[in-house]
């Protein structure tokens, strides 16, 4: 098995580690979310969420980190630093794990009275899905801005589109009733400590020594996160003509 990983192209070796990692990192995001799921939480609430409007719409962006973790999967291919990218963004996880476990922090929800607009169905499924828990901090966000940081340095065009991409989602976590905004500001904090903890030495040390080009895939490789999300949205727009409907989704306190 190992000799048939190594004769792999290195990008089909960096999806599969990839994949590898999201089935690691995954359960420990949610299986706290199952097991505590209905248990009280604590409110971050300040008077700025309560500024902050609820945006159906904004599914787009919340969506888009389901593929945009992959944006260094397609971008490094430098292979010690990817490790370290790997080693990241399982310690984000690891970091989140004790604050959803030991300091429970639970969104309020409004009900979703109408799925006949696909945006409406779409975060009546988010909602579905993923219970109003582990919430501080925000894993979207942090897996979000890590991914980010890990292209900045090596691809800046990459590192532009990842920093508007990330943008987006941390805007939608909010605009969704998915994370007060205590929460993302955690996620961008614990992304930051992660990424100069494992990953910036690296990155630092190798571009001493060799330009950055000699480290990364093409930018246009970075086209395939847009890619498999367009392919996402299709899929769920299949799902959404096709006649899915979820139960009716209640408000939650």
């Amino acid at each position: 098995m190992l000799q048939a990983f190594r004769r792999m192209p290195l990008l089909g070796q960096n999806l599969l580690l990839g994949l590898m990692t999201m089935a690691i990192g995954m359960p420990i995001y949610t299986v706290p979310n199952i097991l505590f799921g209905e248990r009280p939480g604590t409110s971050l609430a300040t008077f700025v969420d309560g500024m902050v409007p609820f945006a159906p719409w904004t599914i787009l962006g919340y969506a888009l980190v389901y593929v945009f973790i992959f944006l260094p999967v397609f971008t490094i291919r430098h292979r010690p630093i990817f490790l370290r990218m790997i080693v990241g963004f399982l310690l984000c996880s690891f970091i989140a794990l004790p604050f959803f476990i030991f300091f429970p922090v639970r969104m309020p929800r409004p009900g979703i009275p109408t799925q006949e607009s696909m945006f409406y169905w779409g975060v009546a499924f988010n909602y579905i899905l993923d219970k109003p828990v582990n919430c501080f901090p925000s894993l979207h966000v942090a897996n979000a801005v890590f991914a980010t940081a890990c292209c900045v340095k090596l691809s800046p065009r990459v590192g532009l589109c990842g920093i508007i991409g990330s943008t987006f989602i941390a805007i939608s976590t909010t605009t969704l009733r998915q994370h007060f905004i205590a929460d993302v500001v955690a996620g961008i904090a614990i992304a930051i400590a992660s990424y100069f903890l494992v990953v910036h030495g690296a990155v630092k040390r190798q571009l001493a020594m060799e330009p950055a080009e000699n480290l990364v895939f093409p930018p246009r490789t970075a086209l395939w996160v847009f890619y498999l999300y367009v392919i996402f949205l299709a899929l769920c727009a299949l799902l959404f003509f096709a006649g899915l409907r979820f139960p009716p989704v209640l408000p939650t306190n």
